[in-house]
């Protein structure tokens, strides 16, 4: 457990212990037995076509035909397959055929041009991608054709959809239909060769700051986070969870997918982020739980008071992703009447490494994400070395536990370089934690601004102008290059409906409410900020805007 003094913390495994044995599949397996006629995941549509519902026996019929047809397609245990789409059924029916024969799966964010779907296809070398023909404006089969050009182990592609029907393409239903050519046996004996350590998941990160790396996450790993996230929230059986994040992430797959399937639930998925769709859906489906991100958070807020919506259903918000304001924790708690499970982790981990719970002491509840789950070890060390630092000192946030990557595909520096020998992952997060676990979050390591000798940590500015100016809707902080300090402090902010700061008003007011050297020295309002598909602000393409002038 390491010396009092050191910043250490392991949960034990309290009411419900990890079970390294349990496979990704065997969430579907259990609900399907037990309640097969209850809705088993909602995929929203665009109106005026209805939604797609299915109840567990019809998921679990589709994944049993979709993964004979990857047997019959080539596809084996340790075989690679791509998914280039935003949500849609077919991305939650191949996560659980993946599972099902050891094979992984390797979401593509549908936004990435050509060159980088490419790369990621490589990467991980992926033998068959299911694509949708057009995301948004784009023309993804374009993409896909010009990748697939140059990826010669790449042996087929399927086109979602029937707006894909084209001279010569393979649809969904045609490749469905080689599932005929996969005998009861040899399905059965492909399951049988499943191990709950194979990796189903080729996760790449988002590539904010450089090329996306491949994350390779087990089985066991996607299970019990669903199982230890739905316990420490204290989700009921049946739970209806509406919840925005795409499945190319570990938001959209572990936190609301695996989730809500350990508890029997219903995962409900918009087709896009649109608030006032969420807001809408939420309620006439009946939501007990939210999911999303804090800017997601707040546009939803937005959303339901412009509509009069009261989301009355709702019973618990599971956030993160980003640092959650405290007052924007403690709004929606007062007025939805909900509890707040803030959660942290990343994809390397498997989702969430720590949570809040509904029940933790109030004092904790929003300004901590809470505890490492059980069977989750962290602690803090002093950024570049693995020497703890004491308790409620800042440091760099570490974790080990069972979520915790096999490597990145390809990349042994990489894994390296994150990933100690005795199996610490480096988080890159900068934080602390208190002697009875609780860890705080402060800022992203390669995030801090160095002003003249002095560091500055972004999210305790964030947090100061929070408070000192009401005014403000959202914001993020920013170092830029100065030519006397080495970095400056820059700001951009969204106010709200209404608010008539100046951007010489709001730095007036911000020097008598900050220390001298925090004080920005660069203010930029804007209308909205850039985000990534899970609606994390992009910091790097606010550096870009302010580095191509006003």
């Amino acid at each position: 457990m390491g010396t009092p003094s050191e910043s250490f913390w392991a949960q034990p495994e309290e009411t419900m212990p990890v079970d390294l044995g349990l496979r990704y599949d065997e969430l579907l397996d259990r609900a399907a037995g037990s309640v097969p006629d209850r809705e088993a995941v909602i995929f929203l549509a665009e109106p005026p076509e209805p939604p797609v519902r299915l109840t567990y026996r019809q998921l679990a019929e589709q994944v049993d035909r979709a993964a004979k047809a990857l047997l019959a397609t080539g596809i084996t245990r340790g075989s690679t397959i791509a998914m280039y789409a935003p949500n849609r059924p077919e991305f939650a029916v191949l996560q659980f055929a993946c599972a099902r024969i050891g094979a992984a799966l390797n979401p593509v964010n549908p936004a990435y041009g050509p060159d980088d779907l490419e790369y990621v296809l490589r990467r991980a070398d992926a033998a068959l991608c299911f694509a949708q023909p057009r995301f948004r404006a784009a023309d993804v089969a374009a993409r896909v054709r010009k990748a697939a050009a140059n990826l010669p182990g790449l042996r087929s592609v399927i086109w979602l959809g029937e707006e894909s029907a084209e001279p010569g393409a393979l649809s969904w239903a045609a490749w469905l239909a080689a599932a005929s050519g996969t005998s009861e046996e040899s399905y059965a004996r492909a399951r049988e060769a499943v191990q709950p350590g194979d990796v189903i998941e080729k996760m790449f990160t988002s590539g904010t700051t450089g090329r996306p790396k491949g994350v390779r996450i087990r089985g066991s790993a996607m299970a019990n986070g669903g199982r230890l996230i739905a316990e420490r929230c204290r989700f009921e059986d049946g739970v209806r969870l509406v919840h925005a994040m795409p499945f190319f992430h570990c938001g959209g797959t572990v936190c609301s997918m695996a989730s809500s399937q350990a508890v029997r639930g219903t995962a409900i998925f918009p087709p896009a982020f649109s608030p006032s769709v969420m807001v809408a859906a939420a309620e006439a489906e009946g939501a007990t739980v939210l999911g999303g991100v804090p800017t997601m958070l707040i546009a939803l807020d937005q959303a339901a008071q412009a509509g009069g919506r009261t989301m009355s259903s709702l019973r618990t918000v599971l956030t993160g992703g980003a640092l959650v304001p405290e007052a924007l924790a403690s709004h929606w708690a007062a007025r939805y009447g909900v509890a707040i499970c803030n959660t942290f982790g990343m994809t390397e981990l498997a989702a969430s490494a720590t949570l809040t719970a509904p029940d933790d002491p109030a004092e904790y509840k929003y300004t901590t994400v809470g505890r490492p789950l059980p069977g989750v070890a962290a602690d803090v060390v002093a950024p570049g070395t693995d020497k703890r630092v004491p308790f409620g000192a800042e440091g760099e946030i570490r974790m080990r536990g069972w979520g915790t990557m096999e490597g990145y595909e390809g990349d042994p520096e990489a894994t390296a370089a994150a990933l100690s020998a005795d199996g610490w992952m480096r988080t890159g997060d900068l934080g602390s934690i208190t002697p009875d676990g609780y860890v705080r979050v402060t800022g992203r390591l390669k995030d801090l601004i160095i002003r003249g000798g002095e560091n500055i940590s972004p999210a305790t500015v964030e947090d100061a102008i929070r408070v000192a100016l009401p005014e403000v809707l959202d914001l993020s902080v920013i170092g830029v290059p100065d030519d006397y300090y080495g970095e400056a402090v820059a700001v951009f902010v969204r106010l709200r409906d209404g608010a008539s700061l100046s951007e010489d008003g709001i730095r007036d007011r911000l020097a008598g409410a900050l220390p001298g050297y925090q004080v920005p020295s660069h203010v930029r309002i804007v209308g909205e900020f850039p985000v990534t598909s899970s609606g994390k602000i992009q910091k790097y393409r606010l550096r870009e805007q302010f580095l191509a002038g006003p």
